[in-house]
This record gives C-alpha cells, structure tokens and sequence, in this order.
C-alpha cells in the first residue's frame, strides 16, 4: 500500500522524509497552518529524495498556478480539493500533470468515474477543506475506475483497521504523525513500519 504525508515544511520533516521513505509528499498551498511558499516549497523540492513523488494540495487555485509550480519542478502530481471538475482535469493531464482528486464523504456508497489518477476520500467539513484530524465512517462502500487514498484522522493506532474495512490503494497521513504541528520521525516509522509490515 502506498503511503502520503501531507503538510511537510521544513527541513527537519524533508530529511525525516528522506529517511522514512514514503511514496508520497504533500506541500500545501491552500490557507492552511501548513500552508507553504512556492519558493519555500521550491527550496524542499530540491532536498526531497528523487524517489518520493511531491504533491501539491489546491483548493481552487487556478489551473495555471497549478501549471506553473509543475512546470518549475515544484510539485510532481496535484491533489485538488474544492470544486475543481473534470475538463481540469483533463486540461491538467493535457499539459502533463498527474491529480489526485478529492471526495469529502457525505454518502455511503460512491460509484467513481473520472479522468484523474487517483481519488482520495476525506472527511466532510463544511468549514475546511482538509486537515481536520477526524475520521470518517469506513463502512462506505467505494467502486472507482482509479486507485483511491484514504486520508482523515489516521494514525498508528487505527491505521489497521482502516486497511482492514477499505484496502486502499494508498494512505494520507498528516497529523497522526505529528507533535506540536511537526513530523516526528519516531511517529512517521512508526506508522510506515506498520503499514509496510502489513504487506508482507
């Protein structure tokens, strides 16, 4: 199972990325207390093992920043929160750009079709688009044409029983590995030992 941690932004979470090795990365650009700069973002970029995919969180930024972060070797996919549709998308992967497109769940059962890469289900909030460290019903029932993350309040203690009901494809972790709002690397193995230990 692949596995996301979202809201990196500083150094010291760069290099514990670097050493934990997740599939992915998330560097958000939303208004968020993990909001960061793109040249902030740019300088973390530079730093991130080659191997680790960056992604950029959006809540209805416009496509062209979007384009132009890709462009400058900032973010390598974009994860799009908000009320982006599917000629975006399809405008994005026209231009060479990977998404991720979010579904905030309100129903129970969710039939997918979509242009993007992936679908990441997260929990509903109608104040916030993301970050809120609260689970959602897993009992959902969940058909998509795509590999779909799970993301939401995960963290070493019910990351099992996530895998166990959903069997994603992928993991979005973000504050269920942090202390004081910062990525620790006794949390992030943690979590990583535990999903990986599950695969074999």
């Amino acid at each position: 199972m692949k596995i996301k941690i979202c809201g990196i932004k500083t150094e010291k979470e760069i290099e514990i990325m670097n050493e934990t090795k997740p599939d992915f990365i998330g560097f958000v650009f939303a208004e968020s207390k993990r909001k960061i700069s793109p040249d902030r973002a740019y300088k973390l970029k530079n730093k991130l093992d080659k191997n680790i995919v960056a992604a950029g969180v959006f809540v209805d930024t416009s496509l062209f920043e979007i384009s132009e972060l890709y462009k400058n070797g900032i973010i390598d996919i974009a994860q799009l929160h908000g009320d982006y549709d599917e000629k975006d998308i399809r405008y994005l992967k026209e231009n060479g750009i990977k998404t991720i497109k979010v579904i905030k769940t309100k129903e129970s059962s969710y039939n997918i079709n979509t242009s993007a890469d992936y679908v990441l289900f997260d929990t509903y909030s109608p104040h916030q688009a993301g970050g809120l460290n609260k689970t959602f019903d897993w009992n959902i029932k969940i058909n998509a044409n795509v590999p779909y993350f799970i993301a939401g309040g995960l963290n070493s203690n019910n990351i099992l029983s996530m895998i166990e009901k959903l069997n994603p494809y992928g993991a979005d972790i973000s504050s269920g590995v942090e202390e004081e709002g910062f990525k620790t690397k006794e949390k992030v193995s943690n979590i990583i030992e535990i999903i990986r230990g599950k695969q074999l």
